[in-house]
């Protein structure tokens, strides 16, 4: 605080609490004249600051709170040149708001915390559930807050500093980092902030400043920040090995298993598959890793070995609605690869029902795909057309580039297996939006080139586009693949 402040804190103070100077003077073993000589001063050393306080009873909270009111004027002061009247009024309604909407959090975060084991040591195991619980009644505080706001409480109140929170933060990342990678991201950064300046001892915070950083080189990976990923995980694994976690209170699965999903994006599939085995083998969700270990099978095209760790995996989910449905999505398309289309018919009905009362978009609208794909195999060709052609529309829509070619490969698919090449022709226009998206790579470009220049002259063959769609499902996570006829 500026030493400037602290006569008119003080005067502010004595105001509030109807005390005057002679009070003040009688509690502090002071002349009158003399407080109120200070209390008239431009500024007042440490030791006088100190003893006028204690006088006049003042809470460190009081203090602050007026503190907030005279920097929030000086700050006014500072801006009148720049801002209008009103401009200034809204900036300030809005930082008196935040201030109103934080306070108001920080104190239900205090009245929570009064049955919680100590935050400031290693967690003993008959705390853990108490430290967790904790945790998510404080996420269900920060939630709501914008991002900046979130970062705010966590930099300032030692409440949101804890392990537990940083935790339950990696967690929101990992779910987010298939719906949203920014907000991935920036969910990463909190918990980096959070644990970094969590208290404890420095092994402790080590191991935890670990795992947080994991999960930012998740994030970077989701991305297609490949090299960038790579950096950030290995100061995440140097942090982790220097750390200890004897009751292995995190998740020692996480770190391979988010290293598993970088070496399968660099296209390092034994290490991938080595890495999430260890993963499922040591970790404390065993499924993630076996849906990790299909999903990479899948890259690889190894459909069989694919369905058969998503089968592991199933029965090993409790209660997780939203994992158990992108284990059915990914199982009906390793069906669909494998030409198994009634199983993936009587699973894609599922998967389509849970999205729609999860109110999940994206999974209606994969689900919508599926549909398409599986109506296609078992030769309802015209109901194929009608819901591959929603669900390409559905992706333009959104701007997701990649699913547009997909689904318009399938389209394709169908209509050159009928002959009709002029239909096919007058698809391509819907692919100039995929060749503007940064989002598909130069290899997966070339080869969608190559169709379309071939549905132009109408020579474009149903096989033709069985091998682009084929080539695009694999190169989509393996962009090193190259395509060729």
């Amino acid at each position: 605080m500026p030493s400037s402040y602290r006569p008119l804190t003080l005067s502010v103070l004595a105001r509030w609490k109807r005390l005057s100077q002679k009070e003040i003077g009688a509690s502090a073993g002071m002349d009158p004249k003399r407080v109120s000589e200070y209390l008239g001063r431009e500024d007042l050393d440490d030791a006088v600051y100190a003893r006028l306080l204690r006088a006049i009873r003042a809470q460190p909270a009081e203090v602050s709170v007026v503190t907030f009111c005279l920097e929030s004027l000086a700050a006014v002061e500072a801006s009148r040149e720049e801002m209008s009247p009103a401009e200034l009024a809204t900036v300030e309604e809005g930082v008196l708001e935040s201030a109103r909407l934080i306070r108001k959090a920080l104190i239900e975060a205090v009245r929570r915390s009064r049955a919680v084991p100590p935050l400031d040591i290693y967690p003993m195991p008959a705390g853990l559930e108490a430290l967790r619980w904790y945790a998510s009644e404080l996420w269900g505080l920060l939630a709501p807050f914008p991002e900046d706001l979130r970062l705010a409480m966590a930099q300032e109140s030692p409440r949101f500093q804890t392990w537990a929170l940083a935790e339950r933060v990696c967690e929101e990342s990992v779910v987010q980092a298939s719906r949203n990678v920014e907000r991935a991201a920036s969910l990463a950064a909190l918990a980096q902030e959070i644990a970094g300046r969590m208290s404890g001892p420095e092994s402790w915070r080590h191991r935890v400043q670990g795992f947080a950083t994991a999960h930012a080189a998740n994030a970077l990976r989701v991305r297609g920040e490949l090299r960038e990923a790579e950096a950030v995980l290995e100061r995440a694994k140097r942090l982790w090995d220097s750390g200890s976690d004897p009751a292995a209170v995190l998740d020692p699965g996480r770190l391979p298993s988010l290293e598993g999903a970088l070496r399968r994006d660099q296209r390092r599939f034994t290490e991938a598959l080595a890495l999430l085995d260890q993963a499922a083998f040591v970790g404390r969700s065993p499924e993630l890793a076996l849906i990790q270990k299909g999903f990479t099978l899948e890259v690889m095209g190894e459909y069989d070995r694919a369905v058969e760790a998503l089968l592991q995996a199933e029965p090993l989910i409790k209660e997780d609605s939203r994992l158990m449905n992108i284990l059915r999505l990914n199982l009906a398309w390793d069906f669909c690869h494998l030409g198994r289309f009634a199983e993936a018919d009587a699973i894609g009905r599922q998967v389509r029902a849970v999205a729609a009362e999860m109110g999940d978009e994206i999974g209606t609208l994969r689900g919508l795909w599926l549909a398409g794909r599986i109506a296609a195999g078992m030769g309802r060709s015209e109901e194929a057309r009608k819901l591959l052609g929603q669900a390409r529309r559905g992706f333009a829509s959104r701007k997701m580039s990649y699913d547009v070619a997909l689904a318009l490969l399938e389209e394709a698919v169908l209509l050159l297996s009928e002959g009709r090449t002029a239909e096919v022709r007058s698809l391509t226009p819907r692919l100039a939006e995929v060749f503007e998206s940064k989002g598909v790579h130069r290899e997966a470009l070339a080869a969608l080139r190559l169709f379309q220049e071939a549905a132009e002259r109408e020579e474009a063959t149903a096989d033709l586009a069985r091998r682009v769609l084929g080539y695009l499902f694999r190169a989509r996570y393996d962009q090193g693949l190259r395509f060729t006829l």
